[in-house]
């Protein structure tokens, strides 16, 4: 079954890649663009492209890493300086969570900063390895 026009617009607001979509509802990538486009959605409108998110990895409940870039950043594994984090990106075993958005750059790297010192005293983030 494929997803409803509804459907589309709610995961492409949670921020989902094509891709992700597809996997859900056992598809192709290239399916799910043409109902977006035959739908007339704006994904990068939902998907709030041009803000900056700041999200958190978690590993069996726990969260292991505090990070913020574009939208997409958080899936992205291939720019990951430890190779354990990438590994298990890359296995698909952690779960991501966006936690807020910024217009500024600026201000989503303080709400980072700010995250990665409140668990790591907590001793968690250990895949972060800047003290802000």
């Amino acid at each position: 079954m494929l997803p409803t026009k509804e459907q589309l617009i709610q995961h492409l607001t949670d921020k989902m890649t094509n891709q992700d979509i597809a996997n859900i509802y056992g598809t192709t990538f290239q399916k799910i663009m043409h109902l977006i486009k035959k739908n007339g959605i704006n994904q990068n409108e939902l998907r709030k492209v041009n803000t900056q998110i700041v999200y958190e990895h978690s590993l069996n409940g726990v969260v292991v890493y505090v990070g913020s870039g574009v939208w997409y950043r958080c899936r992205r594994y291939t720019n990951r300086g430890n190779l354990e984090h990438k590994k298990l990106m890359q296995e698909g075993k952690l779960t991501y969570k966006f936690l807020a958005e910024f217009d500024s750059e600026k201000e989503a790297r303080q709400y980072e900063a700010k995250l990665i010192r409140k668990y790591k005293k907590q001793g968690l983030c250990r895949f972060n390895k800047r003290m802000y």
